[in-house]
Protein backbone atom coordinates (compact mmCIF):
# COMPACT_ATOMS: atom_id res chain seq x y z
CA UNK A 1 0.00 0.00 0.00
CA UNK A 2 1.76 2.98 -1.21
CA UNK A 3 1.77 6.47 0.95
CA UNK A 4 1.49 9.80 -1.32
CA UNK A 5 1.58 13.43 0.25
CA UNK A 6 -1.11 15.24 -0.08
CA UNK A 7 0.44 17.79 -2.67
CA UNK A 8 1.18 14.90 -5.27
CA UNK A 9 -2.61 13.38 -4.24
CA UNK A 10 -4.13 16.67 -5.36
CA UNK A 11 -1.77 17.36 -8.69
CA UNK A 12 -3.21 14.42 -9.47
CA UNK A 13 -6.63 15.02 -9.02
CA UNK A 14 -6.47 18.29 -10.77
CA UNK A 15 -4.53 17.04 -13.65
CA UNK A 16 -7.26 14.05 -13.97
CA UNK A 17 -10.20 15.88 -13.65
CA UNK A 18 -8.95 18.93 -16.02
CA UNK A 19 -8.50 15.84 -18.65
CA UNK A 20 -11.67 15.01 -18.75
CA UNK A 21 -13.02 18.59 -19.65
CA UNK A 22 -13.18 19.99 -15.80
CA UNK A 23 -12.30 24.18 -15.46
CA UNK A 24 -8.89 24.84 -13.72
CA UNK A 25 -10.95 26.22 -10.59
CA UNK A 26 -13.40 23.70 -10.22
CA UNK A 27 -10.43 20.95 -10.77
CA UNK A 28 -8.82 23.21 -7.68
CA UNK A 29 -12.18 23.09 -5.37
CA UNK A 30 -12.87 19.23 -6.34
CA UNK A 31 -9.70 17.73 -5.60
CA UNK A 32 -9.13 20.05 -2.41
CA UNK A 33 -12.49 17.71 -1.29
CA UNK A 34 -10.83 14.76 -2.41
CA UNK A 35 -7.92 15.37 -0.40
CA UNK A 36 -8.73 17.09 2.38
CA UNK A 37 -11.13 14.09 2.86
CA UNK A 38 -8.22 11.86 2.98
CA UNK A 39 -6.08 13.65 5.30
CA UNK A 40 -9.01 14.05 7.84
CA UNK A 41 -8.96 10.02 7.67
CA UNK A 42 -12.25 9.42 5.95
CA UNK A 43 -10.60 7.76 2.75
CA UNK A 44 -13.97 6.81 1.64
CA UNK A 45 -14.99 10.41 0.34
CA UNK A 46 -10.96 10.84 -1.16
CA UNK A 47 -8.99 9.94 -3.82
CA UNK A 48 -10.92 6.80 -3.92
CA UNK A 49 -13.66 8.67 -6.01
CA UNK A 50 -11.36 9.70 -8.65
CA UNK A 51 -12.08 6.22 -10.84
CA UNK A 52 -16.11 6.86 -10.44
CA UNK A 53 -15.92 10.63 -11.04
CA UNK A 54 -14.03 10.19 -14.59
CA UNK A 55 -16.43 7.47 -15.07
CA UNK A 56 -19.30 9.45 -14.34
CA UNK A 57 -17.96 12.13 -16.68
CA UNK A 58 -17.94 9.77 -19.78
CA UNK A 59 -20.96 8.75 -19.37
CA UNK A 60 -22.63 11.52 -18.89
CA UNK A 61 -24.31 11.99 -15.70
CA UNK A 62 -21.84 15.06 -15.11
CA UNK A 63 -21.32 17.76 -17.55
CA UNK A 64 -17.44 18.65 -16.04
CA UNK A 65 -17.13 22.03 -17.89
CA UNK A 66 -20.57 23.30 -16.13
CA UNK A 67 -20.85 26.62 -14.39
CA UNK A 68 -22.77 26.80 -10.86
CA UNK A 69 -24.62 29.74 -10.91
CA UNK A 70 -26.72 31.65 -7.70
CA UNK A 71 -29.71 31.65 -9.45
CA UNK A 72 -32.30 32.84 -7.20
CA UNK A 73 -31.84 35.21 -3.69
CA UNK A 74 -35.27 35.77 -1.64
CA UNK A 75 -34.83 37.18 1.56
CA UNK A 76 -33.03 34.72 3.88
CA UNK A 77 -33.04 32.05 0.94
CA UNK A 78 -31.20 30.98 -1.79
CA UNK A 79 -31.12 28.54 -5.03
CA UNK A 80 -27.75 27.59 -7.09
CA UNK A 81 -28.05 25.53 -9.63
CA UNK A 82 -25.21 23.39 -10.56
CA UNK A 83 -26.29 22.51 -14.00
CA UNK A 84 -25.73 19.27 -14.08
CA UNK A 85 -21.99 20.08 -13.06
CA UNK A 86 -19.24 18.80 -10.25
CA UNK A 87 -21.43 19.23 -6.67
CA UNK A 88 -17.81 20.84 -4.52
CA UNK A 89 -18.36 24.14 -6.43
CA UNK A 90 -21.75 24.88 -6.66
CA UNK A 91 -22.07 23.63 -2.80
CA UNK A 92 -19.57 25.89 -2.20
CA UNK A 93 -21.73 28.76 -3.77
CA UNK A 94 -24.48 27.34 -2.00
CA UNK A 95 -22.21 27.84 1.59
CA UNK A 96 -21.28 31.96 0.86
CA UNK A 97 -24.94 32.47 0.13
CA UNK A 98 -26.41 30.63 2.81
CA UNK A 99 -23.85 33.02 5.10
CA UNK A 100 -24.54 36.37 3.24
CA UNK A 101 -28.03 35.44 3.61
CA UNK A 102 -27.59 34.88 7.38
CA UNK A 103 -25.54 38.02 7.67
CA UNK A 104 -28.54 39.87 6.20
CA UNK A 105 -31.43 38.50 7.84
CA UNK A 106 -30.09 36.23 11.12
CA UNK A 107 -30.82 32.77 9.42
CA UNK A 108 -29.24 31.61 5.31
CA UNK A 109 -30.53 28.83 3.88
CA UNK A 110 -29.63 27.88 0.61
CA UNK A 111 -29.93 24.77 -1.74
CA UNK A 112 -28.68 23.40 -5.14
CA UNK A 113 -30.22 21.87 -7.98
CA UNK A 114 -29.39 19.42 -10.61
CA UNK A 115 -26.36 18.28 -8.67
CA UNK A 116 -23.63 15.72 -8.98
CA UNK A 117 -21.75 14.57 -5.56
CA UNK A 118 -20.85 17.17 -2.86
CA UNK A 119 -17.79 15.12 -1.26
CA UNK A 120 -17.73 15.02 2.42
CA UNK A 121 -20.48 17.49 3.81
CA UNK A 122 -18.11 18.75 6.96
CA UNK A 123 -15.95 21.40 5.36
CA UNK A 124 -19.33 23.57 4.58
CA UNK A 125 -20.16 23.77 7.66
CA UNK A 126 -16.94 24.11 9.04
CA UNK A 127 -16.56 27.24 7.20
CA UNK A 128 -20.09 28.71 8.15
CA UNK A 129 -18.74 28.16 12.35
CA UNK A 130 -15.59 29.95 10.99
CA UNK A 131 -17.29 33.15 10.60
CA UNK A 132 -18.90 33.02 13.90
CA UNK A 133 -21.99 30.70 12.81
CA UNK A 134 -23.75 27.95 13.61
CA UNK A 135 -23.62 25.42 10.36
CA UNK A 136 -26.47 22.74 9.32
CA UNK A 137 -26.56 20.64 6.39
CA UNK A 138 -28.09 17.63 4.93
CA UNK A 139 -28.61 16.53 1.47
CA UNK A 140 -30.37 12.77 -0.03
CA UNK A 141 -28.81 10.48 -2.60
CA UNK A 142 -29.29 7.87 -4.87
CA UNK A 143 -31.19 4.48 -3.40
CA UNK A 144 -28.75 2.46 -1.52
CA UNK A 145 -30.52 2.10 2.36
CA UNK A 146 -33.36 0.35 2.96
CA UNK A 147 -35.54 1.80 5.29
CA UNK A 148 -36.50 0.58 8.72
CA UNK A 149 -38.22 -2.73 8.77
CA UNK A 150 -37.17 -2.90 4.86
CA UNK A 151 -34.45 -5.14 2.91
CA UNK A 152 -34.30 -2.92 -0.40
CA UNK A 153 -32.77 0.09 -1.38
CA UNK A 154 -35.16 3.13 -1.21
CA UNK A 155 -33.15 6.07 0.67
CA UNK A 156 -29.60 7.68 0.03
CA UNK A 157 -27.39 7.05 2.93
CA UNK A 158 -27.94 10.99 3.31
CA UNK A 159 -25.00 12.30 5.43
CA UNK A 160 -26.06 15.40 7.93
CA UNK A 161 -23.73 17.57 9.34
CA UNK A 162 -23.14 20.43 11.63
CA UNK A 163 -20.37 22.79 12.99
CA UNK A 164 -20.04 25.51 15.87
CA UNK A 165 -17.89 27.37 16.42
CA UNK A 166 -14.89 27.46 19.40
CA UNK A 167 -12.68 29.92 21.48
CA UNK A 168 -10.91 32.47 18.85
CA UNK A 169 -8.27 30.40 17.57
CA UNK A 170 -9.66 26.92 18.00
CA UNK A 171 -10.91 24.83 15.14
CA UNK A 172 -15.09 24.69 15.15
CA UNK A 173 -16.33 21.64 16.58
CA UNK A 174 -17.80 19.54 13.53
CA UNK A 175 -20.01 16.36 13.47
CA UNK A 176 -20.66 15.10 9.96
CA UNK A 177 -22.53 11.29 9.59
CA UNK A 178 -23.93 9.25 6.93
CA UNK A 179 -27.28 8.20 8.20
CA UNK A 180 -26.86 4.81 6.51
CA UNK A 181 -24.62 2.90 9.66
CA UNK A 182 -21.93 2.85 7.17
CA UNK A 183 -21.68 5.15 4.41
CA UNK A 184 -21.21 3.48 0.91
CA UNK A 185 -17.84 4.94 0.34
CA UNK A 186 -16.36 3.11 3.48
CA UNK A 187 -17.51 -0.36 1.79
CA UNK A 188 -15.65 0.93 -1.22
CA UNK A 189 -12.58 1.35 0.90
CA UNK A 190 -13.21 -2.21 2.77
CA UNK A 191 -13.98 -4.09 -0.90
CA UNK A 192 -10.41 -2.52 -1.97
CA UNK A 193 -8.52 -4.02 0.97
CA UNK A 194 -10.64 -7.27 1.33
CA UNK A 195 -12.05 -6.69 4.75
CA UNK A 196 -15.25 -7.39 6.03
CA UNK A 197 -17.93 -4.67 7.70
CA UNK A 198 -19.17 -4.74 11.12
CA UNK A 199 -22.42 -6.95 11.88
CA UNK A 200 -25.69 -5.15 11.29
CA UNK A 201 -24.89 -2.66 8.64
CA UNK A 202 -25.44 -4.47 5.26
CA UNK A 203 -28.30 -7.29 4.08
CA UNK A 204 -27.84 -9.00 0.81
CA UNK A 205 -30.18 -8.95 -2.66
CA UNK A 206 -31.91 -11.72 -0.39
CA UNK A 207 -32.42 -9.75 2.95
CA UNK A 208 -30.58 -11.69 4.89
CA UNK A 209 -27.67 -10.04 6.98
CA UNK A 210 -23.85 -10.19 5.96
CA UNK A 211 -20.28 -8.39 6.44
CA UNK A 212 -19.12 -9.11 3.16
CA UNK A 213 -18.62 -5.45 1.25
CA UNK A 214 -19.13 -7.41 -2.11
CA UNK A 215 -22.91 -8.48 -1.09
CA UNK A 216 -24.28 -4.37 -1.17
CA UNK A 217 -22.76 -4.21 -4.83
CA UNK A 218 -24.71 -7.60 -5.60
CA UNK A 219 -28.15 -5.82 -5.15
CA UNK A 220 -27.61 -5.88 -1.53
CA UNK A 221 -28.86 -2.75 0.61
CA UNK A 222 -27.55 -0.38 3.85
CA UNK A 223 -29.11 -0.61 7.12
CA UNK A 224 -29.34 3.02 8.97
CA UNK A 225 -28.14 3.51 11.60
CA UNK A 226 -30.28 3.30 14.79
CA UNK A 227 -32.84 1.60 13.58
CA UNK A 228 -35.96 4.01 13.59
CA UNK A 229 -33.91 6.81 14.55
CA UNK A 230 -31.59 6.94 11.71
CA UNK A 231 -34.19 6.11 9.32
CA UNK A 232 -36.33 9.03 10.57
CA UNK A 233 -33.18 11.38 9.95
CA UNK A 234 -32.90 9.77 6.81
CA UNK A 235 -36.47 10.59 5.61
CA UNK A 236 -36.07 14.83 6.72
CA UNK A 237 -33.30 14.45 4.31
CA UNK A 238 -35.26 12.46 1.90
CA UNK A 239 -37.99 15.07 2.09
CA UNK A 240 -35.82 18.02 1.62
CA UNK A 241 -33.35 16.98 -0.90
CA UNK A 242 -36.73 15.70 -3.18
CA UNK A 243 -39.21 18.93 -2.28
CA UNK A 244 -36.37 21.60 -1.91
CA UNK A 245 -33.09 20.78 -4.21
CA UNK A 246 -35.63 19.26 -6.58
CA UNK A 247 -33.19 15.80 -6.64
CA UNK A 248 -35.68 12.77 -6.87
CA UNK A 249 -32.87 10.00 -7.27
CA UNK A 250 -35.45 7.08 -7.06
CA UNK A 251 -34.81 6.22 -10.87
CA UNK A 252 -31.19 6.01 -10.69
CA UNK A 253 -30.04 2.33 -10.32
CA UNK A 254 -28.02 2.03 -7.22
CA UNK A 255 -25.29 4.47 -6.25
CA UNK A 256 -24.70 7.09 -8.13
CA UNK A 257 -22.78 10.53 -7.96
CA UNK A 258 -26.20 12.78 -7.12
CA UNK A 259 -27.29 14.84 -4.03
CA UNK A 260 -30.36 17.45 -3.05
CA UNK A 261 -27.91 19.44 -0.51
CA UNK A 262 -29.70 21.83 2.35
CA UNK A 263 -27.25 24.28 4.18
CA UNK A 264 -28.31 26.74 6.84
CA UNK A 265 -26.35 29.27 8.65
CA UNK A 266 -27.70 30.44 11.56
CA UNK A 267 -25.91 33.88 12.40
CA UNK A 268 -25.33 33.52 16.93
CA UNK A 269 -24.89 37.22 17.30
CA UNK A 270 -28.51 37.66 16.74
CA UNK A 271 -29.49 35.61 19.77
CA UNK A 272 -26.48 36.25 21.88
CA UNK A 273 -23.14 37.97 22.64
CA UNK A 274 -20.94 35.96 20.08
CA UNK A 275 -18.18 35.59 22.79
CA UNK A 276 -20.98 34.57 25.33
CA UNK A 277 -21.63 31.27 23.10
CA UNK A 278 -18.04 30.86 23.05
CA UNK A 279 -17.62 30.56 26.45
CA UNK A 280 -20.18 28.15 26.67
CA UNK A 281 -19.23 26.13 24.23
CA UNK A 282 -15.95 25.38 26.24
CA UNK A 283 -17.68 24.87 28.89
CA UNK A 284 -19.48 22.23 27.30
CA UNK A 285 -16.48 20.96 25.61
CA UNK A 286 -14.36 20.49 28.95
CA UNK A 287 -17.71 19.00 30.82
CA UNK A 288 -17.38 16.39 27.84
CA UNK A 289 -13.85 15.71 27.93
CA UNK A 290 -13.12 15.60 31.93
CA UNK A 291 -15.81 13.12 31.95
CA UNK A 292 -14.33 10.00 33.04
CA UNK A 293 -13.68 7.45 30.22
CA UNK A 294 -15.19 3.98 30.01
CA UNK A 295 -13.37 0.96 30.77
CA UNK A 296 -11.21 0.35 27.74
CA UNK A 297 -11.28 3.96 26.69
CA UNK A 298 -8.50 6.02 26.73
CA UNK A 299 -10.07 9.65 26.69
CA UNK A 300 -13.81 11.09 25.88
CA UNK A 301 -13.02 13.07 23.01
CA UNK A 302 -15.26 15.57 20.70
CA UNK A 303 -16.69 15.45 17.55
CA UNK A 304 -13.80 16.35 14.96
CA UNK A 305 -10.86 15.10 17.08
CA UNK A 306 -10.13 12.56 15.37
CA UNK A 307 -9.94 13.81 12.18
CA UNK A 308 -7.41 16.53 13.76
CA UNK A 309 -5.07 13.78 14.83
CA UNK A 310 -4.95 12.15 11.60
CA UNK A 311 -4.43 15.37 9.50
CA UNK A 312 -1.62 15.91 11.89
CA UNK A 313 -0.12 12.31 11.14
CA UNK A 314 -1.40 11.91 6.53
CA UNK A 315 0.36 15.63 6.52
CA UNK A 316 4.01 14.24 8.17
CA UNK A 317 3.96 10.66 6.71
CA UNK A 318 1.40 11.00 3.50
CA UNK A 319 -1.92 9.35 2.74
CA UNK A 320 -1.84 5.25 2.41
CA UNK A 321 -3.42 4.50 -0.65
CA UNK A 322 -5.07 0.79 -1.09
CA UNK A 323 -3.27 -1.45 -3.57
CA UNK A 324 -6.74 -1.76 -6.06
CA UNK A 325 -7.16 2.01 -5.87
CA UNK A 326 -3.93 2.90 -6.62
CA UNK A 327 -4.15 0.35 -9.75
CA UNK A 328 -7.03 2.10 -11.29
CA UNK A 329 -5.12 5.38 -10.73
CA UNK A 330 -2.25 4.56 -12.54
CA UNK A 331 -4.40 2.86 -15.25
CA UNK A 332 -6.11 6.68 -15.23
CA UNK A 333 -3.30 8.15 -15.15
CA UNK A 334 -1.75 6.64 -18.17
CA UNK A 335 -4.91 6.79 -20.36
CA UNK A 336 -5.12 10.85 -20.06
CA UNK A 337 -0.93 11.16 -20.18
CA UNK A 338 -1.09 12.19 -16.56
CA UNK A 339 2.58 11.73 -14.22
CA UNK A 340 1.62 9.44 -11.53
CA UNK A 341 3.29 10.56 -8.10
CA UNK A 342 5.93 9.45 -6.41
CA UNK A 343 5.16 6.97 -3.65
CA UNK A 344 6.93 5.32 -0.62
CA UNK A 345 5.17 2.24 1.05
CA UNK A 346 4.98 1.80 3.77
CA UNK A 347 7.10 -0.50 6.03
Amino acid sequence: MPDVQAADLHRLARELLCATGTGAAAAHVIADSLVNANLAGHDSHGVLRLPAYLEGARQGHVIPGAVPELVSVNGATAIVDAEQGWGQPAMWLATRAAIDRAREHGLGAAVVHNCYHIGRVAPYVESIASEGMIGQAMANAAPAVAPFGGRARVMGTNPMAWAVPRAAGAPPICLDIATAGIAEGKLRVARSRGFPVPAGNVVDRDGRPTTEPGDFYAGGALLAFGGHKGSGFSLLAQFIGRGLAQMDPSGYDGPRGVNGPFILAIDIARFTDLDQFRAEVEAQCEAVTCCLPAEGVEAVLLPGQPELAMRSIREREGVPIPDSTWQELQALADEHGVTLPNERHAG
